[in-house]
């Protein structure tokens, strides 16, 4: 957090030193979720579907010129995927319904380059995100010839900093890595004080969590889950110094 807080006050102030024009706004938009597994001693890798969330908060824009601005702001986000349950579960002669999603609650912070002509835009640049929970929900039916069974439940997803010791955790409780990173690309359109963005989040951070020695659970150097994240959002800006 030093260093960031470093990163903001250096970005601030070489705004007010060049004279940049600084706009404050709202942001909100849609995320379009999934998650990339690599499981490095295992042959079992969930199969997942994409997910819906969203994001909302606010934004600035620190303009260095006409062609080029610092983009940054703090964002409520809702990451996450869906099992594929009928991949998993299913088979000849089964047939299954319902879902099985995960839902994970973030506070994020990006920093971003734009480069601006006409009114289009391009950017690239880091988040930095922190979590605040999450859930993983279900209700799965299968059935087949003669049988039917049901299952519905939800679980907490706990953010965590550090290792995790899994005997102290609530049965209802799974945890994952409380800080997350990773690099935002994306395009975007200009009308006036109205900006819409359409991009991509490429989770760098290993979400899953590492445990204490002598807990054989869970491993996070073989189980390995990134975000991967295609976002539109829309930002108006009310405030132009």
């Amino acid at each position: 957090m030093k260093k960031l807080s470093l990163l903001f006050a250096i970005v601030l102030a070489f705004a007010v030193a060049s004279q940049a024009q600084i706009k404050i706004g709202a942001k909100a938009g849609v995320n379009i979720n999934n998650m990339a597994f690599d499981y490095a001693n295992s042959d079992f890798e969930p199969e997942t579907k994409m997910g819906l969330g969203f994001h909302f908060g606010a934004t600035a824009e620190y303009g260095i010129s006409d062609q080029i601005a610092v983009q940054s702001g703090l964002l409520f986000t809702r990451k996450g995927f869906s099992f594929d349950i009928e991949e998993a579960w299913g088979g000849e002669g089964v047939d299954v319904e319902g879902y099985d999603r995960m839902m994970v609650n973030y506070l994020e912070i990006p920093i971003h380059a734009a480069y601006k002509f006409g009114g289009f835009q391009v950017y690239a640049g880091p988040y930095f995100a922190f979590g605040i929970g999450g859930k993983n929900k279900w209700d799965v039916t299968v059935s087949g010839d003669g049988f039917e069974e049901s299952d519905s439940d939800e679980t907490s997803l706990k953010p965590v900093f550090g290792e995790v010791d899994y005997e102290n955790l609530d049965e209802d409780e799974s945890p994952y890595r409380a800080f997350d990173a990773g690099l935002n690309f994306g395009i975007g359109y200009q009308m006036d004080k109205l900006l819409i963005n359409a991009g991509y989040s490429l989770g760098l951070v290993n979400t899953a969590p590492s445990s204490v020695k002598g807990n054989d659970d869970y491993d996070a150097a073989d189980q390995k889950a990134t975000h991967r994240v295609i976002s539109v959002s829309v930002s108006y800006f009310f405030l132009d110094m």
